[in-house]
Parts: structure tokens; sequence; C-alpha cells
């Protein structure tokens, strides 16, 4: 928030208008806690079951809901189009509509 309001470049991953919980969460799984327990579990085999099956099914939950957010995003995107085009539309018509009345008018 501070560098926006001074003008500066935001970080990707800290910019609030575009990074979500799933989001970050799925970021940090997949490049920060797998790496470190994989090579863990390479150190200590039999920890590789109890220490990656929940990061697993944590970096599945956030991937499912991150997917989940993206296509409800897009289908407000979607909606806000067509409801964009059909004001348009609406307006295009009854500019003809007021063009067709001032001819016949005259």
């Amino acid at each position: 928030d501070a560098e926006k309001l001074e003008g500066l470049p935001v970080a990707p991953f800290m910019d609030r208008e575009k990074v979500t919980k799933p989001t970050a969460q799925v970021g940090f799984i997949q490049y920060v806690l797998i790496p470190l327990y994989e090579s863990l579990a390479r150190l200590f085999p039999e920890i590789r079951e109890p220490i990656l099956a929940p990061v697993n099914r944590a970096f599945d939950y956030y991937s499912d809901m991150s997917r989940k957010q993206k296509e409800i995003e897009l289908a407000g995107e979607q909606k806000a189009a067509e409801r964009k085009a059909s004001l348009a539309s609406s307006e295009g018509s009854q500019n003809v509509e007021r063009k067709t009345s001032v001819t016949s008018k005259e």
C-alpha cells in the first residue's frame, strides 16, 4: 500500500488488488513448501508421507479454490460485457427511433 501511495512499483505477490489468498497459498506451497519438504524427505525418507501428504492436499485445495475464483471472475466480466453491449445496442436503437421521428415530423 505504501509503495502505491508513493508511486513505486509493487511486487506482484504483494498487490492487494491482484493477489488472493488462494493464489498466494498455491505459489507459496508450490515454490517454497514442496521443494523444501521434498529435500527433507530425501534426507529422511521416513517423513515423506506424513510431511508431504498434507502439503499436497493443501495445494490441491487452494488450486481448486483459485480455479473456482477465476471462473467466477470471468463469469462476472462476461456479464458486465453483455450488459454494456446490451446498453449500447438499446441506445443505438433509441437514436434510430429519434432520427425516424424527427424525419417524419419534417
